[in-house]
């Protein structure tokens, strides 16, 4: 099971509207939570664990999974920058050849 499997087994096709309401939960947050942008916190992993019917120990395994992929380390962040960097420096040059040439040409 996923973290979208559990969603969907605890929302049960209820709008996040109702549910908000029904689990005293502002609406913005759940939909946070439903879309993936944000990890449940505690009050809400308990309503979870009780409307999804599966165990606690299951529910905290899937949000801490999801939660770990969620979150770029600083490891993968500077992996990411060194292969944009060769392509963004190449992007500068061409724009400062560009600019150097509108600029004699405005003269």
């Amino acid at each position: 099971m996923n973290y979208e499997d559990l969603i969907a087994k605890a929302v049960k096709g209820r709008s996040v509207n109702s549910l908000a309401k029904e689990w005293g939960i502002p609406q913005k947050t759940l939909d946070n939570y439903v879309k993936g942008t944000r990890t449940p916190d505690f009050h809400t992993t308990i309503i979870l664990v009780k409307e999804s019917g599966f165990t606690a120990e299951r529910v905290l395994k899937v949000l801490a999974d999801h939660e770990a992929s969620r979150k770029l380390t600083k490891r993968d962040m500077t992996a990411i920058a060194d292969k944009l960097s060769p392509s963004f420096d190449a992007l500068l040059r061409m724009a400062n050849a560009c600019w150097s040439q509108i600029q004699r040409v405005a003269q």
